[in-house]
């Protein structure tokens, strides 16, 4: 089979021929059909950022949709070969401790002892056949209308859909969404219409970018740039949200300073939550009294459970969450440094997808 290598990060990518892996036990191996790109694969290459990568050679490549081609001895689920289903790389391990490992397949380590974890699964999506944990990967059933490439958006959706939940975001309340422009910002922002939002306060700093996203997920969605004074903004939040929000999901990228998201924070209205799922890179300043005072709630957050993903699934299935919103960008496998250099590019709804299925028009 076809799989791009990355032998050591700094390297150029290299799309070599592979053996096909056989499933071990507890794993699924599944043709490949549409793999989403992260805006920042250029840079997880080129070795730039502080991840700690899976031991080379490996294929990168985090999400994926594609099709069972076996299953490994002791998986239960159910699989059947050529059965569509989705792979996350969000890897917890099964044991009954406290903390258990975790990793990203494809990406990075993330816990103390979870660079075993990728030793063991070293290799994402950006292949032709791919094998994963079973607890990664979640079937399809009920979607067989949508195309793969379009399914591949929920690689996208799922991470501020978690946070979401995590929130306990509730049908009828109001939404503050920072970062609302960016890659994930956006998708949380079709996140909180489908887990039924009354509106959606779109928050960035880049007008045209926001007015596209509400143009595409509809009349709930109202917009809101910064203008960097503090107070104007604060006041401009709250008279967005009728007063104060119930819930803002930060999802700010590399920010430097901490004033949008504190404006988002002062855009609640007492008892309300604030979830952290951002990349800010510096402190955020909270007062301990005005925390009080206002009975307000903040949430650090990463990625997502399987529950999280499943609902997900069950909401684009039934309609709820509309994903023809996300505008995808389809490349062949072996066009993959064209696209990674269009994921870089890409804001936004749009998602950037390679693979079998991609390439189709």
């Amino acid at each position: 089979m076809k799989a791009w290598m990355l032998d050591t990060p700094g390297q150029p990518l290299a799309l070599r021929d592979e053996a096909r892996p056989e499933p071990r036990r507890g794993t699924l191996l599944v043709r490949m059909e549409a793999v989403p790109l992260l805006s920042y694969t250029r840079q997880y290459v080129q070795g730039r950022l502080p991840y700690a990568y899976p031991p080379g050679p490996f294929s990168p490549g985090t999400n994926g949709i594609g099709r069972v081609i076996a299953a490994g001895e002791g998986v239960y689920g159910g699989y059947r070969p050529g059965q569509r289903v989705a792979l996350s790389p969000y890897w917890v391990a099964d044991e009954a401790v406290r903390e258990p490992e975790q990793a990203l397949i494809g990406l990075t380590a993330i816990s103390p002892g979870s660079a075993a974890m990728l030793a063991d699964f070293p290799h994402g999506t950006l292949r032709e056949a791919a094998e994963f944990p079973a607890s990664t990967v979640f079937s399809l059933d009920g979607l067989d209308a949508v195309p793969s490439a379009q399914l591949a958006a929920l690689g996208k959706l799922v991470v501020p859909f978690g946070g979401l939940r995590r929130g306990r975001l509730a049908a009828g309340e109001t939404v503050i969404v920072n970062g609302a422009a960016g890659a994930f910002g956006s998708a949380a922002v079709l996140g909180a219409l489908a887990l039924g939002a009354s509106r959606v306060v779109a928050v960035g700093r880049r007008a045209a970018a926001l007015e596209s996203i509400a143009a595409r997920a509809g009349k709930r969605v109202t917009t809101l740039a910064l203008s960097g004074d503090a107070a104007r903004d604060i006041a401009a939040i709250r008279a967005a949200s009728d007063g104060g929000a119930d819930l803002a999901f930060d999802m700010v990228g590399h920010a430097t300073d901490p004033d949008a998201t504190l404006a988002c924070l002062r855009g609640l209205r007492r008892n309300g939550r604030m979830v952290l799922m951002g990349s800010m890179e510096c402190e955020l300043p909270v007062s301990y009294r005005e925390m009080l005072l206002n009975n307000w709630e903040l949430i650090g957050h990463f990625m997502y459970s399987g529950a999280d993903y499943r609902t997900l699934i069950a909401l684009a299935a039934s309609g709820q969450l509309t994903l023809d919103a996300v505008e995808v960008e389809r490349y062949p496998l072996g066009q993959l440094e064209t696209a990674i250099d269009a994921a870089a590019a890409a804001e936004g709804l749009r998602c950037i997808v390679v693979g079998e299925a991609a390439g189709e028009a």
